[in-house]
């Protein structure tokens, strides 16, 4: 009967309106009605940190188009006092499918399966409500249980503390313990302050996935609004990889075929050749053909990619190469394979499977006798990408995206660093905007500021940095600071980090930079500094170490040792560090370390952690807590008594060493529930 009931309730809503929104029937209390549904007017984004929030970086959903979750961020309502998810294979955002999606955040039994999730839903609440979770993630639910769910949601947010994800899983998990989607009398305060653990900026997660064709990539850029990298790999493949999951596409730029070039470099090879090679005789025919044939030469080179503003376009830098055009212009022009284009990623293109080995043809010519003619080399057609815009320059030397105000900062050395200059485009058409900053050097260093509303130019080790305002290229203030290697805007950006290599890091007070405000000494030279999207916290690595860092304190919160080598570069989003190297995406969490304590502890546990265990040690591999474990290893009993509770049975029984484990049995408390999770080591 109550199969029945639901599919007559599901049946009423499709035929009742084409659109699930403000549609109306003669039954008001099962039907949607444009009070019930308010919320589906609201803006939606792609909450990719994870904050609760829609930052300005952050995708804006238009449509529903994500077929699978594939680890893929979820989507957020944050609007009106509406705080609202869904998994990212949805196709509507609603109370039902914010059951689903915090079911997928922090419930350890559905293992981030959102079909678990609605498998485990609907055998809590299907039967009693006569609703089915499988359809909820496509349309809009009946219009009792809908406000019933909003009007408890709107409770659990007025709680003191805690995100806006914790209070809405407070408000789950007393639900699902009461059977009832009306928990505003029985969810209190005590509720979100006692049953979570909340290790965040206390507790430092590392773990890597494996990437062995990312070796010495051309460029490697970080999106902190999507938290998407893009590698660009020595063969001219483009490497996409979601840094939350480790998940990634790869693919070759779609390129077109440029009409015919005159080519400066190869005028100056073929002049050469002829001049050395042409005789009196004119018996260029006496080698009878013979010769050594150089490889085909490419007239361009993309040597940089830069995300776009969302995961779907990218910014692609090419150069002429040694035959390429090299005429000289300071701005964009009509014609040419060279410069900034903006294509649409992976769009028309061939994906190619990743490889780690690199082929590498040799020539050598024979032992005595008369050296043989070398032949100038074949100059392929020039191509350019398909592109939405394009800026063509040969002479373009990097660019820094600045997403919040549609602007790319591009550097023209237009053929030398005597005239290499500034300059604004529009990141959407590419069109130059008329305003330029002189520069000294063709590899200055820029830094974008977190509200993207100045910029910092450092160049040479004799000359002060800069502050440049970034609509107009205004120079704001001086920095006195020469030879700045790394930097980065902080706390507001009122303040500026400044590390020369040394190992000194130096807070500079934008208001008053005439010298250092504070500073604090590492353990060794300063090798990369990073800081998050708030600007709140920083990381730094050294040889040995990699440090999380409170800005606001200017103190060291914890450090991890890595003494990885091939590094190619380190970022920082709200809550991680990422770094990428020779084969890897090494990943440090600091943030979004919050749940039940088993869920919690299950995140904890790793290979990397069962080896400090054994090296601290000399216990044998018994049962043990985590608590006992953690505390083995070092951590402050303000973080390992949050699990003692948490029991470890290591796999196989008869392990002796860290590495006989292959697995561990997590057993806990969860929901008032004794539960065990099962993990591969």
């Amino acid at each position: 009967m109550n199969g029945k009931f639901k599919l007559s309730r599901i049946a009423t809503f499709l035929a009742g309106c084409s659109l699930l929104v403000g549609c109306g029937s003669d039954n008001a209390a099962d039907t949607p009605s444009k009070e019930s549904y308010a919320y589906s007017k609201l803006s939606v984004c792609i909450d990719a940190d994870l904050d609760g929030y829609c930052g300005e970086l952050e995708q804006k959903v238009t449509k529903f188009a994500r077929t699978s979750d594939n680890n893929q961020a979820p989507y957020l309502i944050n609007d009106s006092g509406y705080f609202l998810t869904a998994p990212a294979s949805a196709n509507v955002v609603n109370p039902f499918t914010t059951l689903i999606q915090n079911e997928v955040l922090f419930n350890p039994l559905v293992a981030g399966d959102t079909k678990q999730a609605q498998l485990h839903l609907q055998t809590v609440f299907g039967n009693k409500y006569g609703i089915d979770f499988n359809q909820l993630t496509s349309m809009h639910g009946p219009k009792k249980e809908t406000e019933m769910l909003l009007a408890s949601f709107r409770h659990a947010l007025s709680l003191s503390g805690g995100s806006s994800y914790l209070k809405i899983s407070a408000a789950v998990d007393k639900m699902i313990s009461e059977k009832s989607f009306d928990i505003i009398t029985s969810l209190s305060q005590s509720d979100l302050d006692t049953s979570y653990v909340n290790l965040s900026n206390r507790y430092l997660l590392s773990g890597s996935y494996p990437f062995s064709s990312l070796f010495m990539p051309n460029s490697i850029t970080m999106n902190e609004g999507t938290g998407t990298l893009l590698a660009l790999l020595n063969g001219g493949q483009l490497l996409q990889i979601n840094t939350a999951s480790g998940t990634y596409s790869s693919f070759s730029p779609t390129v077109t075929t440029q009409p015919e070039q005159k080519s400066a470099g190869v005028a100056s090879l073929k002049s050469s050749f002829d001049s050395h090679h042409d005789d009196d005789d004119d018996d260029d025919d006496h080698h009878g053909g013979g010769g050594i044939v150089l490889p085909a030469q490419k007239p361009s080179i993309l040597t940089h990619a830069t995300q776009g503003k969302d995961n779907r376009e990218a910014f692609l830098l090419y150069q002429p190469s040694i035959v390429g055009d090299s005429s000289i212009s300071n701005t964009c022009n009509a014609s040419g394979s060279n410069g900034i284009f903006l294509t649409e990623i992976g769009k028309n293109s061939k994906a190619s499977a990743l490889t780690s080995s690199t082929k590498i043809d040799s020539f050598g010519g024979a032992s005595g006798g008369t050296p043989p003619v070398i032949l100038p080399p074949i100059i392929e057609t020039p191509t350019t990408p398909v592109s939405s815009a394009a800026c063509r320059n040969n002479h373009i030397r990097g660019l820094t995206p600045i997403y919040m105000k549609n602007l790319i900062a591009a550097v023209f050395t237009n053929g030398s660093s005597q005239s290499t200059e500034l300059q604004l485009l529009s990141s959407t058409t590419l069109v130059p905007l008329g305003k330029r900053y002189p520069l000294s050097s063709m590899r200055p260093l820029v830094v974008l500021n977190k509200s993207q509303s100045q910029l910092l130019v450092a160049e040479s080790n004799n000359t002060q940095a800069v502050i440049l305002d970034s609509d107009t290229l205004t120079p704001r203030k001086s920095i006195n600071k020469n030879n700045i290697q790394f930097a980065v805007f902080a706390n507001n950006d009122r303040e500026l980090i400044i590390s020369d290599g040394s190992r000194t890091l130096s807070w500079f007070d934008l208001s008053n930079a005439t010298s250092p405000a504070a500073t604090l000494e590492m353990n060794g030279n300063v090798l990369r500094l990073a800081s998050d999207p708030s600007g709140q916290l920083s990381a730094v690595q050294t040889a040995n170490h990699i440090y999380l860092i409170d800005n606001q304190t200017r103190r060291i919160i914890k450090s991890e040792p890595y003494s990885k080598s091939f590094i190619y570069g380190m970022s920082m989003l709200s809550d991680k560090i990422i770094i990428s190297r020779s084969g890897a995406i090494d990943y440090i969490q600091f943030g979004n370390l919050v749940g039940s304590s088993i869920k919690i502890g299950y995140q904890l546990i790793n290979k990397e952690l069962v080896n400090k265990w054994a090296s601290a040690s000399n216990n044998s591999f018994n049962s043990t807590t985590l608590g006992y474990l953690l505390q083995s290893v070092g951590e402050k009993s303000a973080v390992s008594q949050e699990f003692n509770n948490i029991d470890l049975e290591w796999l196989p029984a008869n392990a002796n060493t860290a590495s006989d484990v292959k697995a561990v049995m997590i057993s806990g408390y969860y929901r008032n529930e004794r539960v065990s999770l099962y993990k591969n080591l």
